[in-house]
This record gives C-alpha cells, sequence and structure tokens, in this order.
C-alpha cells in the first residue's frame, strides 16, 4: 500500500514578508557589498578582524543572554550586562528578546509536536528558518510565555526600540568603526551583512541538524543531538541533547574539556561581578540519565532472553558507578567546605581529604570504564 505523502508545514499558512524579505535579500547585499567592498578597497584584514570581533559578540549575546539567561534563567545578571546583552543581542537582527525567549520556551515546552514553532517533525528546512518567513497558527500561544519578561524594563525598552537598536548596532556601528579600520563600506558589508548573515545559519543550524545530526547521550525522548561541529560555531550550544535535558544548566558543554566558549564567558562575567548564581545540574542526575540511555540501547539491540542472562552483571556494575560517583562528589564537598575554614584546619587533614579524593576518582573512573566495557562486549557478542 503506498504510504500518503506528508503535508507540507507551508500550505494553507500566511507569509511573513518582514521575515521573507529580510531573510532573502540580506545574504544578497552581503555577497553584492562585500564584492564591491573588495574590488574598490582590496581585502583588508582589518575589516575581517572587525567582523569576527562583531560575531563573537552577538553570537555570544544570543548564546549567554537571548538564550541562556533570558530564556532559562540559569543564572542571575546585574542591570549592565543585561543592556550589553540586549544591545548586541539586537545587532544580531533575531527579534527582540521578548519574542526570541517566548518562542524558545514554548519550543521547549512542545518540542517535536505541532504547537513547536520549529518542529524538526516538519522538515529540516522549516526547522532551520522556514518556520520564520510563515505565520503558523497551529503553534502554542507566545502570551503565557513571556509574562516574567513583561516585568523586565531592560528587555521591554528593547522591544519597543528593536528596530533602531538593531539597525544602530547592527550597521552603523560597523559601518562607523570599518571607517576607521579602513573602509565605511566594508565595515558595513563584512562587519555587517555578511556578518548577520552567518551568525543567522550559525544559530539556525541548533534548530535544525542539531535536531536531525548528532548523538543521544543523555535522552532519547525528544529529537535534539549532540554536535561538536555546531558547538565549535555557536560557542557551545551544539550539545544540544544535554541542554534539552538540563535547560536550566548554565552549562551546555558540562565536562571542562566541552567547548563551550558560552559557559566561560558566564564564568568571566561572573568575575567581573555581572553574573551570579550561576545553576548547575548535580553530577549525580547527569550520571543516572546517562547510564540510563546506555541500558536502553542494550534493551533496544538485545533480545530480552539475551539481556536477562547479564542483568544481575549490568545492576551490579551501575550500582557501582553510582555508589564510587557519590562518594567522589562527598568527599569534593567536604574538602571544599574544610578549605573555605582554612585557618582552623590543619594541613594535614586537607592532605589527607585530597588523597581520598584523588582514590575516589580512581575507584569511579575503573567503575564506568568496566560498565562501559561491558556494555561494549554485550553489543559486540550479540552482533
Amino acid at each position: 500500500m503506498t504510504q500518503a505523502p506528508k503535508p507540507s508545514p507551508y500550505k494553507d499558512k500566511t507569509i511573513n514578508w518582514t521575515g521573507l524579505l529580510f531573510l532573502t535579500l540580506s545574504p544578497i547585499a552581503a555577497v553584492v557589498l562585500t564584492a564591491l567592498h573588495i574590488y574598490l578597497d582590496g581585502f583588508q584584514w582589518s575589516i575581517w578582524g572587525l567582523a569576527i570581533v562583531f560575531y563573537v559578540l552577538t553570537v555570544g549575546s544570543i548564546t549567554g543572554g537571548y538564550h541562556r539567561y533570558f530564556s532559562h534563567r540559569t543564572y542571575e545578571a546585574r542591570p549592565w550586562l543585561k543592556w550589553f546583552w540586549a544591545l548586541f543581542g539586537a545587532a544580531a537582527f533575531q527579534n527582540s528578546i521578548w519574542v526570541w525567549a517566548r518562542d524558545h520556551r514554548v519550543h521547549h515546552r512542545f518540542v517535536d509536536t505541532d504547537q513547536d514553532p520549529y518542529s524538526i517533525n516538519k522538515g529540516f528546512l522549516w526547522a532551520h528558518f522556514g518556520w520564520m518567513l510563515i505565520n503558523d497558527p497551529s503553534t502554542a500561544d507566545l502570551k503565557p510565555y513571556g509574562r516574567d519578561l513583561e516585568k523586565d524594563k531592560i528587555v521591554m525598552f528593547q522591544d519597543k526600540h528593536y528596530v533602531s537598536l538593531a539597525i544602530l548596532m547592527g550597521f552603523v556601528l560597523p559601518a562607523v568603526l570599518g571607517y576607521f579600520c579602513g573602509s565605511l563600506l566594508g565595515g558595513l558589508a563584512v562587519a555587517g551583512f555578511l556578518r548577520i548573515v552567518v551568525v543567522h545559519h550559525m544559530t539556525f543550524f541548533i534548530n535544525s541538524w542539531c535536531h536531525y545530526f548528532g548523538k543521544q547521550g543523555y535522552t532519547d525522548t525528544n529529537t535534539a543531538r549532540d554536535s561538536f561541529l555546531m558547538a565549535v560555531a555557536t560557542f557551545g550550544e551544539g550539545y544540544h541533547n544535554f541542554h534539552h535535558i538540563f535547560a536550566s544548566d548554565y552549562r551546555n558543554g558540562v565536562r571542562w574539556y566541552h567547548w563551550d566558549p558560552t559557559k566561560w564567558m558566564i564564568q568571566g562575567f561572573r568575575l567581573l561581578g555581572g553574573a551570579h548564581s550561576l545553576r548547575r545540574t548535580p553530577w549525580s542526575e547527569i550520571m543516572r540519565m546517562q547510564l540510563a540511555m546506555d541500558e536502553k540501547r542494550l534493551k533496544n539491540r538485545l533480545n530480552n532472553q539475551w539481556q536477562g542472562q547479564f542483568q544481575v552483571q549490568l545492576d551490579n556494575l551501575k550500582g557501582r558507578v553510582e555508589s564510587a560517583h557519590a562518594r567522589f562528589e562527598q568527599l569534593r564537598e567536604e574538602y571544599r567546605k574544610l578549605a573555605s575554614s582554612y585557618a582552623t584546619i590543619s594541613l594535614d587533614k586537607l592532605k589527607e581529604l585530597k588523597f581520598q579524593i584523588r582514590m575516589a576518582q580512581i575507584e569511579f573512573r575503573a567503575a564506568l570504564k568496566q560498565w562501559r566495557a561491558f556494555n561494549s562486549f554485550l553489543l559486540e557478542t550479540a552482533n
């Protein structure tokens, strides 16, 4: 029986002319103006350096400001930092904080359903930018998801004056700085239009690529995936599977070695006094979700009889990992408390506790390595 074709997400919906014209004309303007700049002024490293600076500032304002602060409140910010996010976030031309955050909260609340504004189930291109070209009445009502933002004077000021701020910060400022770097046209073309187009599509890939390609190390209850490639392009946003299950964590790349410049930027602003009360997911919860996903993959790959033969070993190994990790975290917390009262604690006591932490860490890593090795053995043997 022939399967009925999937209905188009664009059918019976009205066009968002503002979104369509800007997303269509801005790439054309970027190419034409950049080519004209190079023809008239030659290739100037200073202009491209300026564009990189604006890329960092605008992407960082979307990831650290629009996303991790205003949408998810993963930390608290001082007013001057909120103004920083608001001004350079406007220069990204991705709408105001108020609109952006409401869309994103609805995406998390209704991910992969018809009410999700950029559901990947409506197609890769729809999730990437198609949803911004069409007015879709089937998505959820945004009003309940921005009421807290309506109480923020900085957010509402930016929303009221968004167009003026976007033009000023996104076009006028790059052009003026470009003039001092050797070319007003170069600043407008490269640090303005071209930078905006690149920022657009790199961040749009989080909604498309990171719901289509990558790994699901923490949950498979939604389509979000981790992609190192997208993490590099978007300052850490590519660890999207982690983010969808632990959205209140200020980190997306949870390990110290994960490429997540946004978390480092937030930590930097904490040192400067702009950010505080950074929220972290307990490691015990992260570990629990990872182990659950490992076990779920085994169940999906192995038949019940085959898995049942090894269930006791699996349970024992998982218990060992969890208890070793709990011991490690307990000792680290005890060390932090003792170190904070260093004047009243002997150096020998701290050294002894540090040695215990090291031993607990070795035990945890050994248990985790054994768990993963046993998982790999079962999968290879079953194949």
